[in-house]
C-alpha cells in the first residue's frame, strides 16, 4: 500500500493559517479582557453560578492553543467547550453570538484542516 504524500494545497495552507490567526487573536482578546478586569478590580470575580460556563470557555481557550500542534484534538476541545458553554449560558444574555463566532470559526477551521490532512494520508489500494 502506498501513502499519499502530505502535500497541502494552497487553499489548505491559507485555511490553516487563517484558523491560527483568528484563534490567536481570540486568545489574545480573552487574555486582555481577563487582565484588564483583574487589574481594575484587583481580582477576577466569577459568580458561583457561572463557574461551569467559565470552565467550558476555558476548555475552548485551551483547545485553540492546543490546535496549533494537534489540529483535530484542539479543534474538538474548543468546539466541545463552546457547545457546552452555549447550552449552559442563558440565551437572553448578549454576546453569545460573538463568543460563538470568536471561538467557533477557528475551531471549525482547525477541524477541517485536520480532516483534510487525515484524508490525504489514508493509504491508497493499488
Amino acid at each position: 500500500m502506498k501513502h499519499v504524500a502530505s502535500a497541502s494545497t494552497r487553499s489548505e495552507i491559507i485555511i490553516r493559517w487563517l484558523a491560527r490567526i483568528i484563534g490567536t487573536l481570540s486568545v489574545a482578546v480573552v487574555l486582555f479582557l481577563i487582565v484588564a478586569e483583574s487589574v481594575e478590580k484587583g481580582r477576577i470575580a466569577i459568580d458561583s453560578d457561572r463557574i461551569p460556563m467559565t470552565a467550558f470557555m476555558f476548555l475552548a481557550f485551551i483547545g485553540l492553543i492546543i490546535a496549533w500542534k494537534w489540529e483535530g484534538l484542539g479543534g474538538a476541545m474548543a468546539l466541545g467547550g463552546l457547545i457546552a458553554f452555549n447550552i449552559l449560558a442563558p440565551a437572553s444574555e448578549g454576546g453569545n453570538i460573538v463568543v460563538t463566532g470568536l471561538y467557533g470559526l477557528p475551531a471549525l477551521l482547525f477541524i477541517f484542516c485536520w480532516w483534510q490532512t487525515r484524508k490525504q494520508l489514508k493509504p491508497k489500494a493499488t
